[in-house]
């Protein structure tokens, strides 16, 4: 019987890893930074921290540390600063499942508008707060996804580039 190819195996386990964690930065509620991130760990664990080094890694988890930090304490400031709620958080989110089946614009901006608003309307809020705390939930949802995003394109970036021989 043939030996595993442990090496390749992880290389494609961590690009598909990878893939995963990029799309889920677009989703509200998806675990994109720390997919990333497991990518690379299975990529330099696979091949016996070879070209991934322990030093590297320590530099991507620093990175992907601080960026759920960030991710996460802005949201919520913006989410406390203008009172929305957990209802206009969940009303966004079904907003964005339903619009995905709609169209993109409808899917990341539409949806979570009329979701975040419907929802803090059935929390019993007025129409003019829902209205604020469903624009609220959007822009908290979209400053994070642009924080997300630059960071899986700095972690991605760097590993491609450790890849080459570059860093």
């Amino acid at each position: 019987m043939d030996q595993l190819d442990v090496p390749a195996i992880s290389s494609i386990v961590a690009w598909i890893l990878i893939g995963f964690g990029i799309i889920a930065i677009f989703l509200p509620f998806g675990p994109s930074i720390p997919l990333i991130w497991l990518g690379i760990f299975v990529y330099a664990f696979g091949h016996d921290w070879s070209t991934i080094t322990q030093s590297f890694m320590a530099l991507i988890t620093g990175i992907a540390l601080f960026t759920i930090f960030l991710d996460y304490t802005l949201y919520r400031f913006g989410i406390r600063k203008f009172r929305a709620g957990a209802w206009g958080v969940i009303g966004a989110i079904v907003g964005f499942i339903v619009g995905s089946f709609i169209n993109p614009f409808v899917q990341f901006v539409g949806g979570p508008v009329l979701g975040a608003i419907a929802f803090e309307s059935l929390r019993g809020r007025d129409q003019v707060f829902s209205f604020k705390a469903g624009n609220t939930t959007v822009v908290a949802f979209m400053g994070g996804t642009i924080v997300k995003l630059a960071a899986a394109v700095a972690i991605v970036g760097l590993f491609i580039l450790r890849l080459r021989g570059n860093v």
